[in-house]
């Protein structure tokens, strides 16, 4: 068979339609609702949930929803966890958080080269409309997403290194490289597989997981039932229905009284009334919940490494911890977090109370004139808070910071544009990377479209080597080396990485904090405990 080629000849795409569609991608990616809110009292009774779980559906409430739910021009947990249940992955993560196939039978076929990867499917596989998987569905699915018309999030990843791929026959597809890429079998343990009449629609989900997407109201409810074809074990709900609570008090109030089972996002300030209430479990759990905070070296005022010194040590980090997060946060040092491959618990360049001695040092050597800088933000309440708190322990060197918060879209094109002094917001990296951080490092390189404009050869030779090898002890070596170059740089320095915080009523089996370290709710392997 003839492979299916790119839409678009990689050698003729211009630059500024690679950050044009770069800015649309993870402008979703990094705007997610807020997660502070006041929290209401309700009451319940244990004879009234036994009745409603009797119809055998599980309710959940979210805090957003997304305009467009096909997941594969998204890996924002809004979306993903609503389709968790509804599509599956070559591969999967085990217990273990190992891959493992899935929809595929074995381990891929490397060639002698590395550039040409084999992968055979399943023959026992059906989507929910009854039609087989087949390699044609998979290739449909890789068209779109390396479509860059699509506005996929998934094309950053697969761009540069991903050249064809095509169906051999019904149950094998050939994926073609430019280049050595090991970091693919990531990316085909996360990237979903729909039927290849639904790649481009935003309206619809059609996978071969164990439940399938019946209705939905957008922006307000999602309603699964369960799939009676599926090839594995079938999930133990009738159904699964998601209900959108914006206000933080409003879901934690519906999960109080019943109404839900489990509620993602709870307040910070709330985390101590859940663990008060016997009738629900609060979960806190390291996850890829990340602070982007990096630097734009491009410019005054942080071209000057003394002066992007003296802004990281007086980083008010306890504070942002305490008082956002309510302590549930671990000081940051680097771009990579406790939940993720790369994470170094003994890397402590910074203390968490600011070294203002050291800030105030390093600033009288500082060759700009500059004492102050613009931090820009997202919109939420969240991005708001952290701000603050910062901009307030700068004050005490000297620094005047004014926050600057932007939607989703216009924070996307300053990030592209390379229009920003620090830039900040909160990221949910897990379903498109798995347990690392890659696209939140690109910045970093020098040759990236998302370059921040920070020169280090070696540092590229690291994160090259990241993409290109096979073995994830040698990638979470070098990835220790990244986070920790950029720490002592001062180019990423996260104040915190936040624990994310669930709740859900003890009748139902707790989350998997495994599972929460890559952002799988995966609500589908979930049981009610009584009945």
């Amino acid at each position: 068979m003839t492979p299916s080629p790119l839409r678009a000849d990689p050698s003729a795409r211009a630059t500024i339609d690679r950050r044009r569609f770069l800015g649309l991608a993870l402008g979703a990616a990094v705007s997610g609702p807020a997660l502070l809110g006041a929290c209401g009292a309700g009451t319940d009774t244990s004879a009234r949930v036994v009745r409603r779980h009797q119809d055998g559906i599980l309710r959940i409430g979210v805090a957003g929803a997304p305009s467009n739910i096909n997941p594969l021009d998204s890996g924002s947990e809004l979306t993903r966890w609503l389709a968790e249940p509804i599509v599956e992955t070559l591969y999967a993560y085990d217990a273990d958080l190992r891959s493992v196939p899935l929809l595929a039978v074995g381990e891929p076929e490397v060639s002698a080269d590395e550039l040409t990867w084999t992968v055979r499917l399943r023959d026992d596989v059906t989507f929910h409309g009854g039609d087989p998987l087949t390699a044609h569905d998979v290739v449909a699915s890789l068209d779109h997403i390396l479509d860059l018309s699509s506005g996929s999030e998934w094309i950053t990843y697969l761009l540069d290194y991903v050249q064809t791929f095509e169906a051999l026959d019904d149950r094998t597809v050939a994926i073609g490289l430019v280049r050595p890429y090991g970091l693919l079998r990531s990316h085909l343990t996360n990237l979903p597989i729909t039927h290849r009449d639904a790649v481009d629609r935003r309206d619809a989900i059609v996978g071969t997981g164990p439940y399938r997407l019946e209705r939905f109201t957008p922006g307000q409810s999602f309603t699964l039932v369960r799939h009676p074809e599926y090839h594995g074990e079938p999930g133990a709900f009738e159904g699964i229905e998601f209900t959108v609570f914006t206000d933080g008090a409003t879901r934690l109030v519906s999960l109080r009284q019943g109404k839900v089972d489990l509620i993602t996002s709870v307040p910070y300030q709330n985390l101590r009334a859940v663990e008060g209430d016997d009738d629900l479990a609060l979960v806190l759990a390291d996850s890829p919940l990340d602070v982007l905070t990096y630097v734009n070296l491009l410019a005054e005022p942080f071209s000057d490494a003394h002066f992007r010194r003296a802004v990281a040590l007086s980083m008010d980090r306890a504070g942002v911890r305490d008082r956002v997060f309510g302590g549930h946060a671990t000081i940051g040092q680097g771009p990579i977090g406790p939940a993720e491959r790369g994470w170094d618990p003994d890397l402590a360049v910074y203390d968490a109370e600011p070294d203002l001695d050291a800030a105030r040092a390093e600033l009288e050597q500082a060759t700009t004139e500059r004492r102050g800088f613009r931090i820009t933000v997202g919109t939420s309440q969240l991005g708001k808070e952290i701000a603050s708190v910062l901009a307030a322990g700068w004050a005490t060197v000297g620094l005047d910071v004014e926050i600057e918060q932007l939607a989703g879209g216009p924070w996307s094109s300053a990030w592209l544009a390379n229009e920003y002094e620090l830039l900040m917001n909160t990221f949910q990296s897990g379903f498109t990377s798995g347990p690392a951080n890659y696209l939140t490092l690109a910045p970093a390189h020098s040759r990236n479209l998302l370059s921040c404009g920070y020169v280090d050869p070696e540092l590229d030779g690291w994160l090259d080597r990241v993409w290109e090898t096979d073995h994830d002890d040698e990638r979470a070596g070098l990835l220790r080396q990244v986070s920790a170059r950029l720490a002592e740089e001062a180019v990423m320095f996260p104040p915190v990485y936040p624990r994310a915080a669930f709740a859900q009523r003890r009748e139902l089996t707790p989350l998997d904090p495994e599972q929460l370290r890559i952002s799988r709710l995966a609500p589908h392997e979930l049981r009610f405990t009584s009945s």
